[in-house]
């Protein structure tokens, strides 16, 4: 039998991380690093917040030791020719302030340096109240000796969002690497959660959970590396361990040949049409999805040409809730506003544009000059419009606050608007 150039040796440290205390478990990761390379292991995959446990919102200063943390994870990494992985708090200075995140950090031999910020936080331990969500899906490409897998990374509750890892798999990924800290009361969904993403989407699937008591709260171990059909590699069940398995990356392409499910949606990919609806069918929608848990977003305009502002507006607003409406103003009410000269394109030409948005999930047309009848109609929770409005002129305002929503102000990236288009010469 023709052996395979394809493999690498990973391994998985399944440990108890002692609260707040970054030198007792640097001095685990170090032992497990050197441990884990002298068995040929080429990549050490570690638990959630490996360094310092679970956070509170008072535990934010130990964030300023993670930078001399990260610069001795770089020379372990290089000593033992190894790749580490694992999430830390990472502190971020950006346009809207400090902002902390729930990061994983690739750190490997030639300088090698990648993250990836946790998108879906979860509320139940307050992790909303410590990190900011990331917003951005990574996949990367490491050079092992005989292959180069790609590599999606997920934070525990993001195990929970199937979408994601399939967008991750879309891009090429072969294996998936999650970082947990999930409790004992769940370690059976844990378990269900990472065999049916690697079964669905026929890849690797490698999570490492924290074991023991933490903070009040007992975690529940049960680390896996998991192959495309399902089957278990490596199990780490209790107790602080290491283990480890050989991945051959022709199994992917053997597991794909009888039926292949790793791909992105083809006949039912979204399409326009569906999303622009009428007001009393849009309501119908909207009470359902309410029914269902989902926070509605709402900004509206005339969209007559669209741009690239436009575009990185609508993508900011989807990003403050589960899903966009767009409300239209009509081509009677644009004329209205702007003029006998305008619309330059049709109500109907701009709403297939705006659907055609993935960012956009319903858009509805009204004919009156403002929105304020379709946003008292349909009550969205967040309301948003530009960053140049004041709050107190931002019509349907005090309907989403009284309801128990808020309104947001997005700024404008691009500096850019269909009346500067129409007088370019």
């Amino acid at each position: 039998m023709k052996q395979s150039v394809s493999t690498f040796k990973m391994g998985i440290f399944q440990f108890t991380p002692r609260e707040k205390d970054i030198h007792a478990n640097w001095k685990k990761v170090e032992s497990a690093t050197s441990e884990t390379a002298a068995a040929g292991g080429e990549l050490l995959l570690l638990p959630e917040l490996w360094a310092t446990g679970p956070l509170s919102e008072a535990d934010r200063y130990m964030v300023h030791e993670i930078p001399e943390l990260l610069f001795k994870l770089k020379i372990l990494a290089e000593t033992n020719r190894i790749y580490i992985v694992g999430t830390l708090p990472e502190l971020a200075v950006e346009e809207s302030g400090k902002k902390l995140f729930n990061t994983t950090y690739v750190i490997g031999p030639d300088n090698t340096f990648h993250t990836y910020r946790k998108i879906h936080l979860f509320a139940p331990m307050r992790e909303d109240h410590v990190f900011s969500p990331g917003t951005d899906p990574v996949a990367l490409w490491i050079p092992f000796r005989k292959t180069e897998p790609g590599f999606g990374l997920i934070t525990c509750f993001d195990l929970r969002f199937p979408e994601l890892v399939r967008h991750l798999v879309c891009q090429g990924v072969d294996l998936v690497l999650l970082s947990a800290l999930w409790p004992l009361s769940r370690r059976h969904h844990l378990e269900l959660l990472m065999e049916s993403r690697a079964i669905e989407n026929q890849c690797f699937m490698a999570g490492a959970n924290a074991w023991g008591m933490i903070g009040g709260t007992e975690f529940g171990g049960g680390s896996k590396i998991i192959g495309p059909r399902g089957e278990i590699l490596a199990n780490a069940c209790d107790g602080e361990t290491i283990v480890l398995a050989e991945l051959d990356m022709d199994e992917i392409r053997s597991a794909r040949q009888d039926f292949f499910t790793a791909h992105a949606p083809r006949s039912w990919w979204p399409k326009a049409n569906p999303k622009i609806l009428d007001l009393p069918s849009l309501n119908t929608a909207v009470n359902r999805r309410r029914k269902a848990g989902q926070k509605m977003v709402f900004t509206n305009g005339c969209f007559d040409l669209l741009h690239a502002g436009h575009v990185s507006y609508l993508e900011s607003a989807r990003h403050l809730g589960d899903y966009l409406v767009v409300g239209l103003n009509s081509n009677k009410s644009v004329r209205e506003i702007k003029g006998p000269e305008r619309p330059i394109n049709t109500e109907a030409m701009r709403a297939y544009v705006l659907a055609g948005l993935a960012a956009v999930d319903y858009v509805v047309i009204f004919n009156d000059p403002t929105p304020l009848n379709l946003i008292q109609t349909i009550v969205p929770n967040v309301l948003v419009k530009g960053a140049d409005w004041k709050e107190k002129d931002i019509v349907g305002a005090a309907t989403v606050k009284n309801a128990g929503g808020y309104v947001a102000r997005i700024p404008f990236i691009h500096d850019i608007s269909t009346s500067r288009i129409l007088e370019l010469p």
